[in-house]
């Protein structure tokens, strides 16, 4: 019971990161790595809410396609981090470049975790457990790796 209850908060928490996260158009971003790398990143969120929505619901058909897409898209995601492609509206911390091994790991994690995923659903096997594993890994590199959300009014 508990691996639910953490699985939906995980699930509710990334699902508010994508709404909070569409208030920052891309059109405010400097167009290139950075702008592409937030919709990259947007698309994953997308792609997490189909997942974490499926999963409350019980119903795991979408759960496959939505992780073959975050695994394809994680394959991209360090091509968008070229040394230098900073700017004071990314959420994307300095530790990135100076920490590239680790931020590698990470994406390669989150990139096999998701790829687990999708095969655990296509097989009915432990949807839940590669599930948790999935967001287990979005949230370590958002813990280490991304600012937190700037509040309105601060």
């Amino acid at each position: 019971m508990h691996t639910h209850l953490v699985m939906g908060t995980l699930c509710a928490v990334l699902g508010t990161a994508v709404v909070a996260s569409a208030h920052a158009a891309p059109a405010d971003l400097p167009a290139g790595p950075i702008r592409d790398r937030h919709v990259l990143m947007e698309g994953i969120g997308k792609q997490a809410k189909i997942i974490g929505d499926a999963m409350k619901a019980g119903n795991t058909a979408p759960v496959a396609a939505a992780a073959d897409q975050i695994q394809t898209d994680a394959g991209k995601i360090l091509g968008l981090f070229p040394p230098g492609s900073t700017d004071p509206k990314s959420r994307a911390k300095a530790d990135i470049w100076t920490n590239w091994a680790d931020y590698t790991a990470l994406v390669t994690r989150l990139q096999t975790h998701a790829g687990a995923l999708a095969a655990a659903a296509r097989a009915h096997g432990d949807v839940k457990g590669a599930a948790d594993a999935m967001f287990g890994a979005c949230k370590s590199c958002h813990d280490k790796f991304r600012e937190p959300e700037k509040q309105k009014g601060h």
